[in-house]
């Protein structure tokens, strides 16, 4: 058992890196409900895209050999016989000398092969006067010219965005074949944690930060997310709870308990386990040190800090990114940009601290300043724009130097 043996960063995301991918299987659902799913099989169009000939703007459809001797001072006159809409099937064919008029993505009669644009033309009755030549396949859309018909237009392994629904729509597949999501369950432990439902506060007593935030940034990566509720500091009824979620999840996460405290009960209803692996009990890191990983099984089990800024850094930096390698969305890159410090930033030797700061104007320049609250305040998450990390034997990063800040 690692209980507190705190490892270095680096050591932590090494493991967290060779840990394999579950095996969720595939589930067959709607296009409707597919948004930000991944695919488990290629996709093949059922149809040509567009599986008719229509025409790409407002104009006359015509026989291209009609028009070659079209100039501005030679029109030629043709015979209007029809006039197509955006969605009507055209009636007639056209003789030659003859023309029907097109609406933009319009179906063209069967045997036109170009269009004219209505700018090259005038207009007298059913007369129309063309002043330009055009070629065969002018201003026409052929059939299967945006999808052929059993094309892959999807492969397996692809997140479906919108633009993703929008081709699969336009294809005529209505349902598709994804892999299932991952299922995590979320527990909040602490005899001082209430629900936001309850009104009034009593002494000792605080409102449950971490299930709301640490809900929607599972969501976020890709996993389903079941939170289990508030449990007290009660050996009996944490150890259910983390038998009844390592049953119906794949994924545990807690937030408190973490320490050997007293009332830190995590440690030690973990040791119950027979068959568990703790692989991390303790992280070089500030703030966030008694971040626990296990794997029991299949199953995964993470226990973060309670202090909402704590849970939320070892979320950031651990296991967001873990989740959605997962399930297979795509990492997050966190967007990050090289800026001067603007005053002296005090660390603690010893530990990898990843520092929340703002980023502020000085002097007519964006600088970063430390976010002066501790781990222990939600409002330091509130008022940060993100962070950079110092080494673990640094103690003091100087005015005017330069850091990465990574944004939240």
């Amino acid at each position: 058992m690692k209980f507190l043996k705190t490892i270095k960063v680096e050591e932590f995301k090494d493991i967290l890196e060779s840990i394999s991918e579950l095996k969720t299987g595939e589930e067959y659902i709607t296009i409707e409900e597919c948004f930000n799913r991944i695919t488990s099989r290629d996709i093949q169009s059922r149809i040509d895209v567009p599986h008719f000939r229509k025409s790409r703007m407002d104009g006359f459809a015509v026989i291209a050999e009609d028009t070659f001797n079209a100039e501005e001072d030679n029109f030629i006159n043709l015979e209007l016989i029809e006039t197509i809409q955006a969605g009507d099937i055209p009636q007639k064919e056209l003789s030659s000398g003859q023309c029907s008029y097109v609406a933009t993505g319009a179906a063209i009669p069967e045997n036109a092969n170009g269009v004219i644009m209505v700018e090259f033309t005038e207009s007298q009755g059913n007369i129309i006067s063309i002043s330009k030549a055009i070629t065969p396949g002018t201003h026409i859309i052929e059939i299967g010219h945006d999808i052929k018909k059993e094309a892959i237009i999807v492969n397996k392994g692809t997140i479906i965005n919108l633009a993703t629904m929008g081709i699969l729509a336009s294809s005529g597949i209505k349902d598709v074949w994804v892999f299932k999501q991952p299922k995590a369950s979320l527990l909040s432990t602490g005899n001082e944690l209430i629900s936001q439902e309850i009104k009034t506060l009593e002494v000792g007593k605080i409102y449950d930060v971490n299930s709301i935030v640490l809900k929607k940034a599972i969501e976020n990566t890709g996993v389903l997310v079941d939170f289990l509720g508030i449990i007290k500091d009660d050996y009996e009824e944490l150890k259910k709870a983390i038998d009844d979620a390592l049953e119906n999840s794949d994924i545990v996460i807690l937030s408190g308990g973490t320490s050997k405290g007293e009332g830190d009960l995590g440690p030690k209803v973990l040791e119950e386990y027979d068959n568990i692996e703790i692989l991390v009990h303790g992280v070089k890191i500030k703030p966030g040190k008694p971040i626990i990983f296990a794997k029991i099984q299949n199953k995964i089990m993470f226990i973060l800090p309670g202090y909402p800024t704590s849970a939320l850094s070892c979320f950031y930096v651990f296991i967001d990114n873990f989740l959605r390698k997962l399930s297979g969305f795509p990492l997050k890159d966190n967007f990050s940009k090289e800026m001067e410090v603007g005053e002296r930033i005090y660390s603690t030797v010893g530990r990898h601290e990843f520092k929340t700061v703002k980023i502020q104007e000085d002097g007519g320049v964006n600088k970063i300043f430390p976010i002066k609250t501790g781990s222990e305040a939600i409002s330091t998450m509130f008022y940060a724009d993100g962070y950079i990390e110092i080494d673990e034997l640094e103690s003091i990063i100087e005015k005017g130097d330069k850091r990465k800040v990574y944004f939240f």
